[in-house]
């Protein structure tokens, strides 16, 4: 926690001096997140690790200030390193999604405008995953797997846009129908420094390229959506058999189904949603070839109106050049149960368990059991 005091210390002079003097004109808010995990089980190693994470944003919303459809935001993070996954379980999918390298950086700080709700633009640098790739109901859970697949989040030299390294990017949308959402963008092609993860560094070069991603999404009711997206570098990348070479056509696809299940007639806050995702990779270049994700949520469980349940699963397979080169098994399965308990509205604390099948199809790696919890914290 000193290290993440310190290191907040060197960013609060990123936040506007106006809203620091109790203007109005920016809202700041903040949020720290902490998994108490613990390995009992297979895995590398037992033991047990605090993973940590603060955000601080700050957000102008030009609606409420004359200028309709205009808005800016900034997010400041600080990480703890713990490694967990690496460290302790082995796995290829990561059982938290906080686990990161230390430090601090600027994960977000765009420019948007709305065009009437017709179509928009957003500018600057820009967390892939709060953009496409997105299934709300999977948002639940603690694993990595049930953000942006493994299948997109493995690709790259240092990832697409995402957490802990972010670049710049150019995202537009149109909604063509009442229930029709079309949306596209380009990222840089290697955001931040592979040789330092989660510093923030900006570069387009011809050789690292970009990223282009596009995605349609139809929501058949006001509960019930559908989607298919598809990404593809332009740059080229090492084979994962060196007698390949280098190969370009790097490139995936990914569809979701995310639903409303089951609603009691008398609530309009509890009910059973349910999602699905599954997603593909090029496996001459990416260890992972196809993903599928899973799982049940239900909102309220007794009476609780802010409280979660849920149920997952992921399913992450080895591409054959991965599995020729590494003597790896053919995939890695990981199931996660969860309750997320609402104290007030200001803190949430959920318990969670893990059990990871055959961590990164490594043979040498036992079943790893995973037990913890996570607190939330936001003001």
């Amino acid at each position: 926690m000193r290290k993440i005091l310190k290191t907040l210390a060197t960013l609060l002079p990123l936040a506007p001096t106006a809203a620091w003097a109790g203007d109005d004109l920016i809202d700041l808010s903040a949020t720290n997140i902490s998994d108490v995990l613990g390995n009992v089980r297979g895995g590398v190693k037992r033991g047990a690790r605090l993973l940590d994470r603060a955000d601080f944003t700050a957000t102008f919303q030009g609606e409420n200030h004359g200028i309709p459809g205009f808005s800016v935001f900034l997010d400041a993070q600080v990480t703890d390193a713990t490694n967990f996954s690496g460290a302790l379980v082995g796995d290829a999918q990561t059982v938290s999604n906080i686990d990161g390298p230390a430090g601090g950086r600027l994960v977000s700080a765009w420019i948007s405008q709305d065009f009437d709700g017709v179509a928009g633009l957003k500018a600057g640098v820009v967390d892939l995953n709060t953009e496409f790739d997105v299934q709300s109901t999977g948002a639940l859970f603690l694993n990595a797997a049930f953000g942006i697949g493994p299948d997109f989040s493995q690709s790259g030299l240092n990832g697409p846009s995402i957490f802990p390294s972010t670049g710049l990017a150019l995202v537009g949308w149109w909604l063509p129908g009442g229930h029709w959402q079309l949306k596209a963008g380009i990222f840089e092609g290697t955001p931040g420094d592979p040789a330092h993860p989660g510093r923030t560094t900006f570069a387009f070069t011809r050789d690292e390229g970009a990223l282009v991603v596009a995605e349609v999404r139809n929501h058949l009711t006001p509960d019930t959506v559908v989607g298919v997206g598809s990404w593809r570098y332009t740059a080229s990348f090492d084979a994962i058999d060196p007698a390949r070479g280098r190969l370009s056509g790097n490139s995936g696809y990914y569809a979701i189904a995310d639903a409303l299940l089951y609603a009691p007639s008398d609530s309009d806050k509890s009910g059973l949603r349910g999602w699905l995702r599954i997603g593909f990779a090029d496996d001459r270049i990416n260890a992972i070839d196809a993903t599928v994700n899973g799982g049940l949520v239900y909102m309220a469980p007794f009476g609780r109106e802010a409280d979660q349940v849920g149920l997952s699963f992921a399913h992450a397979r080895f591409g054959e050049a991965a599995l020729q080169s590494a003597s790896l098994g053919p995939a890695e399965t990981t199931f996660e149960a969860t309750y997320s308990f609402n104290i007030n509205a200001h803190l949430t604390i959920q318990p969670d368990l893990q059990y990871v099948m055959s961590p990164s199809g490594d043979p040498a790696i036992g079943d790893a059991l995973v037990l913890g919890s996570r607190v939330v914290a936001t003001w």
